[in-house]
């Protein structure tokens, strides 16, 4: 989400809400304020929501010019591969797709089709490799 809402950033005066972000939250206040504020900011937000899971959070620890984070993934290693092939039309338009390997943990198969969107509709895939246990 921080990439996209980077992105966003980078591109507001020029092509604005031209950003989406495809994820899942939990049905609860977390989720409904990451979603809020994707709105907010003009970001098109697809969240499969998990009714029994809740919305992932994550603690950051700073130590000089250091950083670890101590995550609570919950319902962010819950999406769907129906969620995806039901929202696959919003990515038709995208000049660009971009996911990180997190995503592995999330639904390897999601990812896959995924890639194979990009592939067969000719759209840049960039790829972050994202942690050292992932690669």
């Amino acid at each position: 989400m921080n990439s996209v809402r980077a992105a966003n950033h980078m591109l507001k005066d020029s092509h604005p809400g031209k950003c989406a972000f495809f994820g899942s939250i939990g049905n609860d206040e977390i989720g409904r304020t990451l979603h809020g504020e994707l709105e907010r900011t003009n970001i098109h937000g697809f969240f499969s929501i998990d009714q029994e899971t809740p919305t992932g959070s994550c603690a950051v620890l700073v130590h000089k010019k250091e950083r670890t984070l101590c995550a609570n993934l919950a319902a962010c290693v819950k999406y769907r591969v129906e969620h995806l092939a039901a929202n696959l039309k919003a990515l038709e338009k995208a000049a660009f797709l971009y996911t990180s390997a997190f995503f592995i943990t999330s639904n390897f198969d999601a990812l896959m089709n995924y890639a194979r969107f990009a592939a067969e509709h000719n759209k840049p895939l960039g790829y972050n490799l994202s942690a050292c246990f992932l690669i």
